[in-house]
């Protein structure tokens, strides 16, 4: 279920959370065999030359912070026999680890400054698990970026019926509305797109 925006979500934005570099491990120890890894190898999947490198950029010493993190949050576990530096100490994708990626999966951003990190890091595991995720993913993106435009159209539409001697900063708050409306109205036309190469891929998988 996708939640309806609210004053704070089109207003001044706030800093999310954030943990798209957490789940990023989680997806890529998902699609390794038996769901384990290493802090050495993992890293190299955020060098400039990985696809996940034009979208996050993580230095090994980060990769070791987030996989420490995880630990903490039970969603990775140490593995028996993991010795050594840290680089080479492996960890393996707990079921919690697992239930909370397919959570994180089916939720779209609710920022539209989140899509170009966030929700393309939701996008690239989707695509590569399941292209039936990635269609339901998009579908929703889309529809809270077309719920976020009629937010942001009525907050500007209500701020323009201000009087003319209106204060320097009321016209700066509405230079900012609109420059968010028109990022958002950007993001749902490249939305579009996107739906369409979903859509691509889900037919080229057998019973999709």
């Amino acid at each position: 279920m996708i939640a309806s925006p609210q004053p704070e979500d089109v207003g001044l934005e706030q800093t999310p959370p954030g943990m798209a570099a957490e789940h990023a491990l989680l997806g890529l120890l998902s699609l390794r065999e038996g769901g384990s890894g290493h802090g050495y190898d993992l890293a190299r999947h955020f060098s400039a030359e990985a696809p996940l490198g034009n979208v996050i950029r993580l230095e090994p010493g980060m990769v070791y912070h987030h996989l420490k993190k995880l630990e903490r949050l039970g969603w990775v576990e140490p593995l028996p026999d993991a010795m050594g530096r840290p680089a080479r100490r492996s960890i393996v994708l707990s079921d919690g680890g697992r239930q909370e990626l397919a959570r994180w999966l089916s939720e779209p951003v609710t920022h539209t400054r989140e899509i170009r990190l966030e929700f393309l890091v939701k996008l690239y595991f989707a695509l590569v698990l399941d292209p039936r995720i990635a269609q339901r993913l998009v579908a929703e993106q889309r529809e809270m970026c077309s719920r976020l435009i009629d937010a942001l159209s009525m907050r500007l539409r209500e701020g323009g019926q201000a009087k003319p001697s209106a204060s320097r900063e009321h016209r700066f708050g509405q230079m900012v509305l609109d420059m968010r409306l028109e990022q958002t109205r950007a993001a749902l036309a490249w939305l579009d797109r996107v739906e369409q190469d979903a859509a691509a891929a889900l037919a080229s998988v057998p019973g999709g």
